[in-house]
């Protein structure tokens, strides 16, 4: 019996200083890597350096002729010059990733059984901002993994092109969708060429698709589409998309949001909605809404008669007028806090 017990601590014996063994190869593999990568990347890092002090108008061609492995170990700092560059600076280092094949790679990369490398590919395309690569980029909107849509959302967004919208637009009403925030930041980087297509979505069954396309409308300052967001300000099923029509244009500051605007502030229009218009009238910034807010200003809901009493504030001198003919807890509030505005304009 003792006997074996002593076999058994010999071999958990030799199986603990082995594992200790292997650990520490590891770590001085691991230490001589690093070093060896570090001293690889250090030339090409400084030249990506210098690159980025000219602004990209020197260098190109040294950061082309770099050594495939020493181009690799300074991948990573490349990577990150090449997300937040911008302009001829960005342009360049775009030239100089084509030159050395990175496009043809990551297009390849697109397919791989790996969703990691599938996200980093799409990443890479994005930052060169490729237009060839949309299609493809397209293809992964739905992809089985979550975190590639996101990347490929992302990178379509970069990339800026509007052919890209339906694709997007469509993408939102599956399962597991893209957040909407991000879906709506992307579409808005596709600028105004994309707003025929917005537009048209709203009439998409789907109630998330409709509300994400009124906020891009809404922040790339589609005015053309003021008349289909006033229809679905005053027809849509959906309060929230109702709200969304009713927010985005008070913030298109277009002239035919007014009349929509005025006529939602009032029954049979949910409280909800009523609020969230006397809201927008502020932003719409038309002196032309102030006799409608102030007939709002003693409203037996609390938020509308608050909402409008901070637009007629936001509204200037034709607002601060009613504000002081009347004396309740709401123009209160709202002239106190436009005295130090006042204050600071004098």
């Amino acid at each position: 019996m003792f006997e074996l017990f002593s076999v058994t601590m010999v071999a958990l014996l030799v199986v603990v200083a082995g594992t200790a063994a292997g650990i520490v190869v590891v770590r001085i593999w691991r230490r001589v890597r690093n070093n060896r990568l570090a001293a690889l990347a250090a030339g090409p890092r400084r030249a990506l350096l210098a690159f980025v002090a000219d602004n990209g108008e020197e260098g190109s061609e040294d950061l082309i002729a770099i050594p495939d492995d020493a181009w690799r170990a300074s991948l990573p700092a490349a990577l990150g010059l090449l997300g937040k560059l911008r302009g001829d600076a960005h342009a360049a280092l775009v030239s100089v990733f084509l030159h050395r094949g990175a496009a043809r790679a990551a297009l390849a990369d697109l397919h791989a059984r790996s969703g990691v490398r599938r996200a980093r590919a799409a990443q890479l395309l994005g930052d060169l901002e490729l237009r060839e690569a949309v299609p493809d980029l397209c293809g992964l909107l739905t992809d089985r993994d979550h975190e590639v849509r996101v990347v490929a959302v992302r990178a379509l967004g970069r990339i800026g092109d509007a052919k890209a919208a339906w694709r997007l637009i469509a993408s939102l009403d599956q399962h597991d969708p893209v957040p909407s925030l991000l879906a709506t930041h992307a579409l808005v980087q596709m600028g105004r060429d994309a707003e025929v297509v917005l537009s048209a979505a709203l009439d998409h069954p789907q109630a998330r698709v409709r509300a994400v396309c009124l906020d891009a409308l809404g922040l790339i300052g589609a005015t053309g589409a003021v008349g289909r967001m006033a229809r679905v300000l005053a027809e849509d099923d959906i309060l929230d998309v109702r709200v969304a029509a009713a927010a985005n244009l008070g913030r298109l500051g277009a002239r035919g949001a007014l009349k929509p605007l005025v006529d939602a502030l009032d029954p049979p229009a949910p409280d909800l909605l009523r609020a969230a218009s006397a809201r927008a009238l502020g932003d719409l910034g038309a002196p032309a809404a102030v006799p409608a807010l102030a007939a709002h200003l003693d409203d037996g809901e609390f938020q509308i008669a608050h909402e409008a009493a901070q637009s007629l504030r936001r509204l200037g001198g034709p607002g601060l007028v009613e504000l002081r003919s009347r004396d309740n807890d709401h123009c209160r509030e709202a002239l106190a806090l436009a005295e130090p505005e006042l204050v600071g304009a004098a």
